[in-house]
């Protein structure tokens, strides 16, 4: 549970430092100012964080692993349709590479989707025997990096299309970032 925590809060905190989110493609094409966007980026990345930590406590009260696994998915499910619905919502930051920063967080939105699709077909049917969970979790641990790997890679391209740091400087002023960033 520990180590699902730290994942989260690692997603959520390079999420946060690189000025991401995770819009779905076909997300809106307005554009919403550097600090609004900002301020509603870690908004929406705390509210996922909370709810995923919610359900991965109330996993200690499930009767079985199926019970367990069948609420992770609907936690998951629900956790990340709202996370999209209020990024959508936000639609691109009104900078000049602002449609640049919006295509890699769609971009992104695409990858993290798979890798939550993986973990959701993996708990779909859990296995019952030692061996089958173990390797189970291994599986989703791996679905976990790669989900790291492919926010890192995002933050790598958004430092380098925002060369002159309104969006950097926006996440740093937002006090939803500081909050977010302290509750990390």
């Amino acid at each position: 549970m520990n180590r699902i925590r730290a994942l989260l809060g690692a997603v959520a905190l390079m999420v946060f430092a690189a000025g991401g989110s995770t819009a779905p493609a076909h997300a809106a094409s307005a554009s919403t100012s550097p600090q609004k966007w900002a301020s509603g980026v870690c908004s929406s990345v705390q509210d996922w964080v909370n709810s995923v930590e919610s359900t991965l406590k109330g996993l200690k009260n499930a009767g079985s692993l199926s019970d367990a696994s069948q609420a992770a998915i609907n936690g998951i499910d629900t956790a990340t349709t709202q996370l999209e619905d209020s990024l959508k919502q936000l639609g691109k930051p009104s900078t000049s590479n602002g449609t640049k920063a919006q295509g890699e967080i769609q971009n992104l939105s695409k990858q993290l989707q798979t890798q939550v699709d993986n973990i959701k077909q993996e708990l779909a049917n859990p296995p019952s025997d030692p061996v089958g969970i173990a390797s189970t979790f291994a599986q989703i641990g791996s679905d976990a990096q790669t989900a790291v790997n492919d926010i890192k890679s995002t933050a790598t391209n958004l430092k380098q299309i925002n060369s002159n740091g309104e969006l950097k400087k926006a996440f740093q002023n937002a006090s939803s970032c500081q909050s977010l960033k302290k509750s990390l």
